[in-house]
């Protein structure tokens, strides 16, 4: 269940992250889910914002600090 976990943190870390960068440098569709939903710009923003957040949650969550910051 772990794994699985992880995998559903690392996923909105990207997306959330990427979607992040995307609206406020570039303001293009891309892969972004959010960035193809007919919502206002400030409300996509935190909408990625806060899939940044949850991400960074699970993955620290399942499994600690020490993982993000090994080599």
């Amino acid at each position: 269940m772990t794994g699985v976990v992880v995998v559903l943190g690392l996923a909105l870390l990207v997306q959330g992250g990427g979607g992040l960068i995307n609206n406020i440098f570039s303001d293009s569709d891309s892969w972004f889910v959010l960035n193809y939903l007919d919502l206002p710009e400030a409300l996509r923003i935190a909408g990625h914002a806060l899939m940044l957040l949850i991400g960074l949650f699970l993955v620290v969550r399942s499994k600690g600090w020490r993982w993000l910051l090994e080599d």
